[in-house]
């Protein structure tokens, strides 16, 4: 059985302090993958505790409210990434929460739960509807903060 992580253990990588790089924004912005109806792009961001996460955003170019901002991490005793969040906008089809037996379509953050994995559904099966945020950049900046990722040092304050 492959290993589960806790809620515990979700919160801490959740709460761990993520340095962006230099210009991260310019490397967050999506580019159309050709043959596909969505943009796309990935950064991986390393923390001083060793551990490796990636943001990966996917945008719809056809439905600028169809749009996922994910937060994986990688595990590296399984060598495998892991979802831990997503913010999605709304997208054609309902999501349903598996155990919960409920359903919505409306913006929505999937969240990684412990009982989730331990039922066989996916770690970030969960989602609750948010109104934090209405548009992709909206979303970004509350993901970003969300998450704990804290920007480079303004290029003005390292001349003091």
């Amino acid at each position: 059985m492959a290993y589960t992580l806790t809620d515990t253990e979700i919160m801490d990588l959740l709460e761990e302090e993520k340095p962006l790089p230099e210009k991260y924004r310019d490397r967050l912005q999506p580019k159309r993958k050709s043959a596909y109806q969505h943009e796309e792009r990935e950064l991986e961001v390393d923390t001083l505790s060793g551990h490796s996460f990636r943001i990966i955003i996917r945008r719809n170019s056809q439905n600028i409210l169809d749009f996922s901002i994910i937060l994986s991490y990688h595990d590296k005793a399984s060598n495998t990434w892991l979802r831990l969040v997503r913010y999605n906008g709304k997208h054609p089809s309902l999501h349903t929460n598996k155990i919960e037996r409920n359903f919505f379509h409306d913006f929505h953050i999937h969240k990684a739960t412990e009982r989730y994995q331990i039922e066989g559904y996916p770690i970030d099966g969960y989602a609750e509807v948010t109104h934090s945020y209405s548009t992709f950049e909206e979303a970004l900046t509350a993901f970003l903060r969300d998450c704990h990722f804290e920007s480079p040092p303004s290029p003005q304050m390292l001349l003091i």
